[in-house]
């Protein structure tokens, strides 16, 4: 499992909406493949800086998961993203794990979300649940591997 081959994208955001308008590091307005792919299991940090507002996971498309995040408003409980109206512009790093079951990224994303806590004393900033199952060590690493490219 490569982390290294993950997309960084830049979006400016305004209450209920976002636009991307770069991808790694290069003026773009959308998202591109692979993380455009609907079944391909994915690990994404909403983030500015060093401050991380955001780890989630998801099998759809990457616009289609935000777009779900900034419309939602409590339809069946689920109001979006807590930091859509409180943010103006953040990063977004998206990995793509091929062949990796939902469970196996929902482990990785619980360990990385436990050592930014263990790294940085806090947790990402709007994070509202997580979900910790009991990860193997592979899972382990690799949600390291990440948190050292976050924390060189």
């Amino acid at each position: 499992m490569n982390i290294d081959n993950f997309n960084c994208y830049k979006l400016e955001i305004s209450p209920g909406h976002y636009q991307c308008t770069e991808v790694n590091g290069k003026k773009f307005n959308h998202f591109i493949a692979p993380d455009t792919k609907a079944g391909m299991p994915k690990l994404y940090m909403v983030k500015n800086g060093r401050e991380i507002f955001y780890v989630g996971i998801t099998s759809q498309g990457i616009s289609s998961r935000l777009r779900y995040g900034f419309k939602a408003a409590g339809e069946k409980g689920y109001y979006g993203y807590k930091w859509k109206d409180k943010i103006t512009e953040a990063e977004l790093l998206v990995w793509c794990f091929s062949g990796s079951t939902p469970k196996h990224i929902e482990a990785i994303e619980a360990e990385l979300v436990y050592f930014i806590r263990e790294k940085t004393g806090r947790w990402p900033k709007y994070q509202m649940e997580i979900h910790f199952h009991g990860a193997s060590e592979s899972e382990k690493q690799v949600a390291k591997s990440i948190l050292a490219r976050l924390f060189p």
